[in-house]
């Protein structure tokens, strides 16, 4: 029963040190009462899969969010406090700039989409059969973290000789901590991925996360809509604002494609 239960337990991933736990907690039972009908080793190791792999999962969705908030806090201060906006053909090279700006732009909306939606299915859990599209939402997420941490730190890069050191080093830092947050949640996704779930049945979409409010379209008229205003008001310019909001449609209709079916982002 042990050897077999052992087998079972490495076939859907449990090793280690939880599978010394859970067999020892067996063997104890079994020494204590050896016509003990505990069930079969497969059932057995797949209810244990199934469990640890939700609650990892869960652990992992709000510990990403999490750290995305650090990265966030890390980025964010040097942009805040960037004295001036530098000339975008003052910087080292052109070819530069624009996948710096594109990496913070697109990997920030990205991470906090892709992380939010990871966050709320994980305090809206329905059952094992949701593990995968936690998952999921949590690679994408630490990918559009690392995509903007990187991008920060290009741009620093590309504008060092133009914007004052103390800027240039406070951006450049701020990308290197946001590592540190986003390799421990990274670690923790590969550690709760190694488990396999045995439900198979498709996640709920989006409608389990926002309710009446899953309407991706509105969605994305209410992120251009935003996007319009603020840059007007901030630019000053009704022109400017449009370029931005048109940049922010064409940005969320071609998020939208690529990863509606990753991040379950239908009703």
């Amino acid at each position: 029963m042990i050897d077999e239960l052992a087998r079972e337990l490495a076939r859907v991933g449990i090793r280690g040190r939880r599978r010394k736990r859970i067999l020892t907690e067996f063997a104890d039972h079994l020494a204590c009462d050896p016509e003990a009908e505990l069930g079969e080793p497969r059932q057995l190791a797949a209810q244990f899969a199934d469990e640890l792999a939700s609650d990892a999962a869960r652990r992992t969705a709000l510990g990403t969010f999490s750290a995305l908030a650090v990265v966030a806090f890390a980025v964010g201060v040097p942009q805040v406090t960037l004295p001036t906006v530098p000339d975008i053909a003052g910087g080292r090279s052109m070819f530069l700039i624009g996948p710096a700006t594109l990496a913070m732009v697109i990997g920030s909306q990205i991470a906090f989409a892709a992380g939010a939606l990871a966050a709320l299915r994980a305090l809206r859990f329905g059952g094992p059969q949701e593990v995968g599209l936690i998952r999921r939402r949590v690679a994408v997420a630490l990918g559009g973290g690392a995509l903007t941490a990187i991008g920060s730190a290009l741009y620093a890069v590309n504008f060092w000789s133009v914007v004052p050191s103390w800027w240039a080093l406070l951006a450049v830092a701020g990308a290197g901590a946001s590592a540190v947050p986003l390799a421990a949640s990274a670690l923790a996704y590969m550690w709760s991925s190694s488990i396999t779930v045995s439900h198979k049945e498709a996640a709920r979409g989006l409608s389990a996360d926002l309710g009446p409010l899953a309407r991706p379209w509105l969605v994305g008229a209410a992120a251009v809509g935003t996007m319009l205003v603020a840059t007007s008001i901030f630019e000053r310019s009704v022109v400017e604002g449009a370029l931005r909001g048109s940049f922010e449609a064409i940005l969320f209709l071609g998020c939208f494609l690529a990863l509606r079916r990753p991040l379950a982002l239908t009703r």
